[in-house]
């Protein structure tokens, strides 16, 4: 048995085995720290006063390359921007317009009857959420699905209004109305690729005629003085090959993204990854509000021609 000097070495001893087993206890008893929520971006400076989206439907982007040599020296471009899956209209305006994957927003169908809008922050939520005003011009009345109530819409039917109309009628409201967002759809691309086939001769004949619609636009803003502070994206929510679209070959996932304006980089090409879910964070950024922090999207600030905090 051991003496008396033995006892205080072995009680050292106990009491150190012991710990873990106490400091577990009083974990496990305490009552749990409070989640803290992540807070949005902080806002950036404001490099735009006005930013329009304009998709053309199906547009692929080596179809637009072939003939944007006019206007490459006023835009930073990249031509192989990519959409998410499934690629077909509605899901991917979805990612567009809510910064996030079909995971997030949940649009799988590329269908909408009459009904409750998405309800998800949208692009539109969001600068009607912080003062501004926003509009919206479809030819396909199923993106009104993403558009909520409150916005200024209008559906110009397809093929009555024709992508030609539909940049004219778009650039008389950014000029009248001057909205803080413009988002702006044009279906020719699509409808003649379903019917004639992707990079048929009847597929790029309509796809030569975006960039001079996109000059007229850009001619419009400088007119108006709304050019400096006006940035305008052009894109796609889809491409294809044949007579169809939603696969994840490339030719139906690639994209062109296409920034132009007073506050874009021009000359430049982009070379940055860029997902159409970008686009959303890249138009809020440039209006000077915060990304939400539960997007996925990141603002494309190597298009912008000034830098930003």
């Amino acid at each position: 048995m051991p003496g008396p000097a033995h006892r205080p070495l072995a009680a050292r001893r106990l009491r150190v085995a012991l710990l873990p087993a106490v400091l577990l206890a009083g974990l496990l008893a305490a009552p749990p720290s409070p989640v803290r929520p992540v807070p949005a971006a902080a806002a950036p400076a404001a490099v735009a006063r006005h930013v329009v989206v304009l998709s053309f439907d199906g547009l692929r982007p080596d179809a637009l390359r072939a003939v944007w040599g006019p206007l490459a020296g006023q835009s930073a471009a990249a031509w192989s921007a990519r959409t998410t899956l499934p690629s077909v209209t509605l899901p991917a305006h979805a990612s567009m317009l809510t910064g996030v994957g079909p995971e997030g927003h949940g649009v799988r169908v590329n269908a909408w009857e009459d009904g409750p809008r998405l309800d998800r922050p949208t692009v539109f939520s969001e600068v009607l959420r912080h003062g501004g005003r926003a509009h919206a011009i479809v030819a396909k009345r199923k993106l009104l699905y993403l558009v909520p109530e409150a916005v200024p819409q209008e559906h110009l039917l397809y093929p009555r209004a024709r992508q030609a109309q539909v940049v004219a009628h778009a650039s008389r409201v950014l000029r009248e109305r001057r909205p803080a967002f413009l988002f702006v759809h044009a279906a020719d691309p699509d409808d003649v690729g379903h019917r004639d086939g992707w990079m048929s001769p009847a597929y790029l004949q309509v796809v030569a005629q975006v960039p001079g619609l996109v000059a007229r636009v850009l001619d419009d803003l400088r007119r108006a003085g709304l050019w400096p502070a006006t940035l305008l994206i052009v894109t796609a929510d889809h491409g294809g090959h044949g007579r169809g679209h939603g696969a994840g070959r490339p030719e139906d996932v690639l994209i062109p993204w296409i920034a132009l304006g007073g506050p874009a980089r021009a000359g430049t090409t982009l070379t940055d990854p860029i997902v159409t879910y970008d686009t959303a964070a890249t138009v809020l950024d440039a209006l000077g509000l915060p990304v939400p922090f539960m997007w996925t999207g990141r603002p494309v600030r190597q298009a912008y021609a000034v830098a930003v905090r």
